[in-house]
């Protein structure tokens, strides 16, 4: 990661993979919050697994020509660690956007355009074979053309991301 603003995002930094901004709701005024409980119970309700599992919460703004280019969610490092990797990828899009802004896999030619209170889940893996990469769902954030976009993400682990996090073993 990089430096922070004194609200807790991320400062934008112009790249060549990604120029978004993005903050963490890690703080417990955020993930504390009862509606941000709520949100993230949902998600775990209706993936199947406990929201301990789950990364904190990635709120993400993408203004004009903003982008972030094709990658994949799982992290290779990860498969050594008490959390496992990363198994299922929670995207919600917390507003729609004038043009553009889509999320494209690259694999599956598919690109999902962005609506507020649209909700997208996609494996980092193979169900028989959790250490694999599933390489289908390689995407990326197509640049914002018109708008803003706003969405949030929740990373699910294989096993307790949150206990990991607080001992420092992520």
């Amino acid at each position: 990661s990089g430096e922070f603003a004194p609200d807790g995002s991320e400062v934008r930094k112009s790249g060549t993979s990604r120029t978004s901004r993005n903050a963490w709701c890690a703080e417990e005024s955020c993930y504390g919050d009862p509606v941000v409980q709520g949100v993230v119970r949902r998600m775990g309700d209706l993936v199947g697994i406990p929201q301990e599992n789950s990364e904190f919460l990635q709120i993400l703004h993408y203004q004009v020509g903003e982008f972030y280019k094709s990658h994949h969610d799982l992290i290779e490092y990860q498969r050594e660690r008490p959390t496992g990797v990363r198994v299922l990828t929670f995207f919600l899009y917390l507003s729609g956007v004038e043009e553009g802004g889509g999320t494209l896999f690259n694999a599956l030619n598919i690109t999902v355009t962005p609506r507020k209170g649209r909700a997208l889940v996609w494996p980092s893996v193979f169900n028989d074979r959790p250490h694999d990469t599933d390489q289908r769902t390689k995407h990326e954030a197509l640049p914002v053309e018109a708008g803003d976009k706003y969405a949030a993400n929740a990373w699910f682990h294989q096993y307790d991301f949150k206990k990991a996090f607080w001992n420092n073993c992520h």
